[in-house]
């Protein structure tokens, strides 16, 4: 965001036009330096995906465990010797 291989004004974007750069020189030769949040929606799409994929795991964590309990459960109905402690 802070090259650039041109002299003068320089707009970027980035994050699929979600964050703007701007620099734009004045005649005094002084570089005025502006950045910010150009379009939210980029932003709270990203978000809404990793949120629901921390869900998702963790619902499959949640599972598993159980799962394990289950299986566990069964082993000690059955009396087995080596089953492992909670």
């Amino acid at each position: 965001m802070f090259t650039g291989d041109n002299s003068g004004d320089v707009h970027r974007t980035g994050l699929f036009g979600a964050l703007e750069f701007d620099a734009v020189e004045r005649p005094d030769g002084v570089v005025d330096i502006t950045a910010g949040v150009g379009n939210p929606v980029p932003i709270l799409v990203i978000f809404a995906i990793l949120v629901l994929q921390f869900a998702l795991i963790q619902i499959v964590f949640r599972r598993l465990k159980q799962r394990r309990e289950h299986l566990l459960q069964g082993m000690r109905d059955r009396g087995a010797d080596n089953v492992p402690a909670r």
